[in-house]
């Protein structure tokens, strides 16, 4: 059960968009390719190309979470956009349920 509050620590992966990785993939692809260690009540935010799907992986002490949200068709999240290069950044808690909680209309149909 994914369990998080504005005490956990966010951050959205910028390059990360393979919705095919699990668990050791995620956990591994963190480590190498974004120079971070996983730690208690981290979560990585990743999005797809499409910006249809969302994934969310937890980690705390004793296990890891991956979390899932997907837009039907029509629907998208907004983008998230930062100035800079960085590949992995800290969002904050509001921010994270404004991504979550706020579809994007790609096309309106009358």
């Amino acid at each position: 059960m994914l369990t998080v509050s504005g005490i956990n620590k966010f951050y959205f992966l910028r390059n990360f968009h393979d919705m095919r990785c699990k668990y050791d993939r995620v956990r591994s692809i963190i480590r190498q390719q974004f120079n971070r260690e996983p730690q208690e009540d981290d979560v990585f935010i990743m999005m797809s190309k499409n910006r249809r799907l969302v994934r969310l992986f937890h980690y705390d002490r004793r296990s890891c979470s991956l979390h899932e949200k997907r837009f039907q068709p029509g629907y998208q999240f907004m983008k998230v956009e930062r100035q800079g290069d960085e590949t992995v950044y800290r969002i904050d808690w509001k921010d994270v349920v404004t991504l979550l909680e706020s579809p994007v209309v790609k096309t309106l149909k009358i």
